[in-house]
């Protein structure tokens, strides 16, 4: 069922808490395989699936991203009927006031993407917290590329005494590796093949440190051979650890290589936890 309004929203949510679990997916439309593979789970868990469509305002830094996000909301009802999603909501006009309350997530949002980012994990915290209320769910499912963005809601949750527990699941890729994004449809077939370097240097970085350890001299390389293959900018390419993206040090910790590049004007992100526990000794990440 498509729901549109709050109040219909409410009554569904209340009716359904006494019979199944609730599932939340939340999404931006423009939707592909990386987005079933997270219905696919809950389907298999026999919960209630509930899927939000809705290109938030609030996460877009300049006016012109957010108008130019792919929309494809026939195309995006047509697939989740198709996977049998119990419920789509698609928020009204007013759910996002120029009034507003805004959620701040400390710390978290002000590394990697919230650094050029302005904004941009506020408006998300903000939402999600305004669609947990609503929903209710007991579980929320979320793909591992978004990893900051992962945390920030695990934050949200936890500072607002929520009882909904985080699924993530791993990033689904192309053939080369590249990470689905809804943006990857505004590449040009030529631009597209070449964003694949994005993955292929996560997984070369990953392979010295396992190795032999890597200097952080390093991560210049590997930004510059990504800026010769196409790209304007190499907004960040960092090593920090997972729980919290602090900055490694000698205490071995589980880290994740992060990575976001411009390709025409399109920004690109992607993650890769390292296999193991590793800290900096003498200047060596190993």
């Amino acid at each position: 069922m498509i729901v549109k309004n709050i109040v219909s929203l409410r009554k569904i949510i209340e009716d359904i808490n006494f019979k199944k679990k609730i599932c939340f997916i939340p999404t931006l439309g423009n939707l592909h395989k990386g987005h079933l593979s997270l219905v696919e789970n809950a389907k298999k868990k026999k919960d209630f699936v509930v899927v939000s469509i809705f290109i938030n305002p609030l996460q877009f830094e300049k006016k012109r991203d957010f108008e130019s996000y792919p929309r494809t909301l026939k195309d995006d009802l047509d697939i989740l009927k198709k996977n049998k999603v119990d419920l789509i909501f698609l928020p009204p006009k007013n759910f996002v006031s120029s009034n507003l309350s805004i959620v701040k997530v400390n710390k978290i949002s002000e590394k990697l993407c919230g650094i050029d980012r302005t904004g941009h994990f506020e408006g998300v915290a903000t939402i999600i917290l305004k669609f947990l209320r609503l929903i209710k769910p007991n579980k929320i499912i979320l793909g591992e590329k978004d990893f900051q963005q992962i945390l920030i809601i695990k934050q949200v949750i936890k500072d607002f005494f929520l009882s909904t527990k985080v699924i993530v699941l791993p990033t689904i890729r192309d053939m080369d590796g590249l990470a689905l994004s809804s943006r990857n449809s505004l590449m040009s077939n030529n631009k597209r093949k070449l964003a694949s370097i994005l993955y292929e240097s996560l997984k070369k970085i990953c392979e010295e440190i396992i190795n032999a350890g890597i200097i952080p001299n390093r991560i210049d390389y590997y930004k510059i051979k990504i800026l010769k293959a196409g790209f304007e900018k190499v907004n960040y390419l960092e090593i920090l650890k997972d729980k919290d993206l602090s900055t490694l040090d000698e205490k071995p910790s589980n880290a994740r290589i992060f990575i976001s590049a411009d390709i025409s004007g399109i920004r690109l992100i992607d993650n890769l936890k390292i296999k193991r526990k590793i800290g900096i000794v003498k200047g060596i990440i190993s």
